[in-house]
This record gives C-alpha cells, structure tokens and sequence, in this order.
C-alpha cells in the first residue's frame, strides 16, 4: 500500500508527493485499473500559518465481487478549523464496474456530510444508484438515516454519465482520450441538478507555470465540476500529475 503525506500553507489544498517529471512532457501516463489498486493518498489542509486545519485520505481498492471496484475520498476539520465547522466530515464513495472495454461505469455514489450544530451531530448524505441495464438513476436524499426524498432519471439517449471519482479514474485510464497540453475534455455526469459535464482543461506549459501552488514540473488540470459535489463555491479545482500519471495534488 503506498502512503504519502504532507501539509502546506495554502487555501485548502491537498497534496500528495510523488516523483517529478519534466514540463517538456505533453501528455498524461496512461495506466490501467491494476495500477490503482492499493493506492492510498494521505493530504493535508492548510491555510497561511495555520498547518493542521484538515487531513484526508483517497484511496482505490477492488471489492470481493469479480471487475467491482470502489474509491472513497474523505475530508475532516482539525483544530480552529473543525470548531468554526462543527467537527465536520465529507466522505464521498463510488462503486463502480471495469467493463469489457476497459472502461469504469458507476454502480453507485454516495457522498455524506457529518457535523455537530448546536450540540448536536447531524448527518445527511445523497445517493445515485446508476443502472446501465435500464439507463436510468436512482437519486436519494437522506437524512439522520431517513430517505426525504426519492427520484427516478432517465438517462439521455447517447450518453454514460459517471460520477466524479468514477471520472478521476477512467481520465488516468485514457477512456477519454490523450490527455494532452492545451486540451478541454468533457464526461457527462449527473447531479441533484440534473444532467451536466464535467469540464477539464489541460494547462498549458505557461498556464501551468501561473498557478504558484503547484510543483513547476508535472502536468495540471482545471477541473469543473458542480459546485455542490464538493460543496465549494465555484466548482473549480485543479489536479496536479507526476510522471508516473498519478493525481498528486488537488485545491479548491
């Protein structure tokens, strides 16, 4: 199991140490679903002097079940930071299935909130179950353990929408093509919204060079997605690649 930690004091990023590569290279290392296997990324948050606002983990693993995979990303407060939030935990799991093309379909994604507001702990999650067989999804809101709400999509016609982290993966993957310098891919995807894209804009040597909170060496991606997947206030992200084609770095 590979394991890499580190805090650094800027606004909410996560990083995760790898080895470096040379801004000369264009396009991202294509791996397969084995490589993933194991991984384990540790983060830290931090904000200016403050260095232990937050900590996390990403991590990838194969399930029992022959081709089912599932990633899980958790986030936590610490500190000044965990009493200003009310203790709070973002943990958001995908369950996804390796299809004869090599690709990942999401099976199921589940992202859930737990915080304390006035003494009191409160959860909530939301959950998408995806049926290929039947191109719909099943959306669920729920709420101290009770669903508040339930409701049945149908899947436009053409399309093979996936949630976020079942998008991270299947981009390392190659599912989407090159990915290359100066290059906008987009994944269809789903939301309590509805049906949208997610956006990636691989940097430019230049633009990359511009963001002074990433590594000068790599590859960076902006990354767009809906604002309420990871509860930000624009949707925007960007993800930093060693060489080695491993997502080494993530900030809001």
């Amino acid at each position: 199991m590979k394991k890499h930690k580190v805090l650094l004091a800027i606004v909410f990023v996560f990083l995760m140490f790898m080895p470096a590569q040379s801004l000369a290279e264009s396009q991202l290392v294509t791996k397969t679903v084995r490589d993933f296997v194991g991984e384990e990324h540790l983060y830290g948050i931090a904000f200016l002097f403050f260095d232990r606002l937050g900590e996390g983990e990403l991590r990838f693993a194969e399930s029992d079940q022959p081709g089912i995979f599932r990633a899980e990303l958790v986030g936590r407060t610490l500190g000044i930071a965990s009493w200003l939030s009310g203790n709070r935990t973002q943990t958001y799991t995908s369950t996804m299935q390796l299809m004869p093309d090599g690709s990942l379909n999401s099976i199921e994604y589940v992202s859930k909130v737990r915080k304390r507001k006035k003494g009191q702990w409160r959860r909530y999650s939301k959950v998408c179950q995806f049926d290929c067989a039947t191109g719909k999804i099943l959306e669920e809101k729920i709420v101290a353990g009770a669903v508040v709400s339930s409701e049945e999509h149908d899947v436009p016609a053409g399309k093979s929408p996936v949630d976020i982290l079942t998008a991270f993966y299947n981009l390392r993957l190659g599912v989407y093509g090159a990915v290359e310098r100066g290059k906008t891919i987009f994944i269809p995807t789903f939301s309590t919204k509805g049906f949208s894209e997610i956006e990636i804009q691989v940097l430019t040597v230049a633009e990359h060079l511009t963001k002074k909170y990433f590594p000068r060496h790599g590859m960076l991606i902006k990354a767009i997605v809906d604002p309420e997947v990871f509860e930000t206030k624009n949707g925007s992200m960007y993800v930093w690649f060693d060489d080695k084609g491993s997502a080494c770095s993530w900030h809001y």
